[in-house]
């Protein structure tokens, strides 16, 4: 399990040692708006053939607050190293402690010098889980030219990853929806992580791949690793993935740990017999469990809980461009309950039947009645 990074590394205190960048130790997203935030940042100076003693405490805490919601994400970035291929890996994770999905680009500064000049420009990097849900934390890593022969240009100073902005999303995460299996030891001589991942829902994932952060016999972040994609993977299907740290930091890795799967659900079909499917998309800040088809009530069965505590909006689309009736098809129960029309908001485009209901507090168990009326 992945500790809090408020309470695992309030107040750590880092030295950044040159030795350890001079040489190698081996061989659909639903948005709901977006913000941009500017920062200055302090830069690390690399100073070559000397210690740097500049001391940078972490975790890098950033709050940003608008309008509707607090969003706070917080970034525990290690010492840079230098990594087989030459350039210099600045990694760490990111966590999401607010209450809402979040799509977010993390950047850096990165001073580089000529005879002629000292030029600043800002590296890109985005969380090896591309949605980061509440509560979740994602590794990162950024892969930073040292030197161009080309242009002649010395990498002289890294500053502190920051936020370059951020996106709020309303993509559902599917509790369940994957299981992993894995060994927390390195495997192999490249101290790989290993393992398999099973789609454990109701429709195909597109796209997965497993990351996880890698540590050494101190507890300490030493890389950040990302499986091989993985295409496609059906409801049932169970497939292997292979994340491969980078070599300079094979000797040092002990194990592995907050391992978590990237996917990015969309429009998903949902089988209600052996020939027929319903496609359909849920929208909303929402964790999503248990979905699943029930032939005998012609229903939708899900359990779901809001991230937001006291509640908030959940949408239902389905496609509907079979369904050529005027009356809403579906009816809507809420533990077990009938809701009221008056609180279902219903649109039909003819394409996309979409309903909005208000989910409260805590969780909840959802069922869509009459699924199979949407399919002539």
């Amino acid at each position: 399990m992945c500790e809090s990074l408020q309470t695992r590394l309030f107040g750590q205190v880092i030295t950044v040692v040159l030795s350890m960048l001079s040489g190698s130790r081996g061989p659909s997203t639903n948005r709901l708006g977006s913000t941009s935030i500017a920062l200055i940042i302090p830069i690390v100076i690399l100073l070559p053939s000397a210690i740097v003693t500049t001391l940078i405490s972490f975790p890098y805490v950033n709050a940003v607050t608008d309008n509707d919601t607090n969003v706070v994400v917080e970034i525990d970035a290690k010492s840079p190293f230098r990594g087989a291929d030459g350039e210099i890996k600045l990694m760490g994770v990111v966590q999401n402690t607010g209450d809402i999905p979040l799509e977010i680009k993390l950047g850096v500064y990165v001073t580089t010098k000529t005879d002629a000049a000292a030029t600043t420009v800002i590296e890109e990097a985005i969380p090896y889980s591309r949605i980061l849900y509440p509560y979740s934390v994602s590794p990162f890593k950024f892969s930073i030219k040292s030197t161009d022969p080309e242009s002649q240009t010395t990498l002289t100073g890294i500053g502190k990853p920051f936020i370059i902005n951020f996106e709020k999303l309303s993509t559902p995460n599917y509790d369940g929806l994957v299981t992993l299996n894995y060994t927390n030891i390195p495997s192999g001589d490249n101290a790989a992580l290993v393992g398999t991942v099973k789609n454990s829902g109701p429709f195909e994932l597109r796209n997965v791949a497993v990351y996880a952060s890698a540590h050494d016999k101190y507890r300490t972040q030493v890389d950040s690793v990302k499986s091989n994609i993985i295409p496609v993977i059906e409801p049932g299907q169970e497939m292997t993935f292979t994340a491969i740290p980078d070599p300079t930091s094979e000797s040092r890795i002990e194990y592995y740990s907050c391992a978590g799967v990237d996917i990015n659900p969309q429009m998903n079909k949902l089988s209600i017999d052996n020939s027929k499917v319903v496609r359909y998309d849920l929208e909303g800040p929402v964790a999503i469990r248990d979905l699943k088809y029930d032939n005998a009530s012609d229903s939708m069965l899900f359990g779901v809980k809001h991230y937001n505590p006291d509640g908030g909006p959940l949408g239902i689309k389905v496609a509907s461009n079979e369904y050529s009736g005027s009356q809403n098809p579906l009816s809507i129960m809420l533990d077990g309950k009938d809701l009221p029309i008056d609180r279902i908001a219903t649109t039909d485009d003819g394409k996309v039947l979409t309903m909005h209901i208000m989910i409260p507090p805590k969780e909840h168990e959802i069922q869509i009645i009459g699924v199979s009326n949407l399919i002539s």
